[in-house]
């Protein structure tokens, strides 16, 4: 059948169509069919042998298309895995440069906080030392006045060899375990006509205090024989409140030296005279802080009428 086709298409110079083909075999099988020829089952044989080996065809083509698209997706796999390893292998490194890194700017920020932890410590320190030298250069700036006012006022009073009486009084406690030594700072002090009370001892000088007000200036001599000495003296009447802002002027041994000015002047001190006392420097002190004196008592009451 196939044959005559062929020819028929050789004569017509066109080739039968697949439908046209498809007809004359169904036509040709149904012959055979109603035949019941051996041959009808020669063609399905022939028919399943070629459908079997079309669908082997196609599968040997489905297999060789899939092993390509397998292989091709294996070998991209390959690549893809060298890339992994070529990446991975460059994040491990930068990993590590950063971790490197990170801990070096670790370090460097433990260093930098350590120093500015140190920088901070050593302004604090410096600027209580500042304060301190501050106070000190204030206390001596006062001390420096009021040294100046001393010499001012030996020099106006020593030229005529007499020292002149004060138009008003102000009360001075003179504090001393030695008669003598009170009985002497008297002596140079009647000239300047202050009223002055005595004690001779630490627990005397507080009662005193309390027994008077408006006390102008306190003489405490630093060593006393018994009780309390002038230190301990100094730190009860700055504790007070009446008499905290009363000047004291420390009377002190010449044999113990700068520390007990030192002492004296953290104790509340705000002058010394070492033994034995210089009338003309005792008198120009005492002068200068009982005019001092007068001159807050001025200030205090413009102040109070402003109130």
């Amino acid at each position: 059948m196939i044959d005559l086709l062929n020819d028929v298409s050789e004569v017509r110079g066109s080739a039968p169509t697949p439908e046209a083909i498809a007809v004359l075999k169904d036509m040709h099988r149904n012959a055979l069919r109603v035949s019941n020829a051996p041959a009808h089952a020669i063609l399905l044989l022939q028919d399943q042998l070629a459908e079997a080996d079309r669908e082997a065809r196609s599968a040997i083509v489905e297999r060789q298309v899939l092993t390509e698209a397998l292989q091709e997706r294996q070998r991209r796999i390959a690549e893809l895995q060298v890339q992994i390893s070529y990446v991975e292998a460059d994040r491990n490194r930068q990993v590590r440069e950063l971790t490197a890194e990170v801990e070096d700017y670790q370090t460097q920020f433990a260093d930098l906080a350590s120093e500015r932890d140190r920088l901070m410590s050593t302004i604090r320190q410096l600027e209580r030392q500042l304060q301190e030298a501050n106070r000190r250069n204030l206390q001596a700036e006062q001390r420096c006045e009021l040294l100046e006012r001393q010499l001012a006022a030996i020099d106006e009073e020593g030229a005529s060899g007499e020292w002149s009486s004060q138009a008003k009084a102000a009360r001075v406690l003179l504090v001393d375990s030695k008669p003598e030594n009170l009985a002497t700072l008297r002596s140079i002090l009647e000239p300047i006509n202050q009223d002055l009370f005595e004690a001779s001892s630490g627990e005397q000088a507080l009662s005193v205090l309390n027994s008077i007000d408006d006390v102008a200036l306190i003489l405490l001599s630093a060593e006393m024989d018994r009780g309390m000495d002038g230190f301990e003296v100094a730190a009860h009447v700055k504790r007070r409140i009446r008499t905290r802002h009363t000047p004291i002027i420390f009377l002190t041994a010449e044999k113990h030296g700068p520390h007990y000015t030192f002492r004296g002047y953290a104790a509340g001190a705000v002058d010394y005279i070492s033994k034995p006392v210089d009338p003309w420097v005792l008198r120009a002190k005492v002068a200068v802080f009982i005019e001092l004196h007068w001159q807050a008592q001025r200030r205090r009451a413009i102040e109070s009428t402003f109130e």
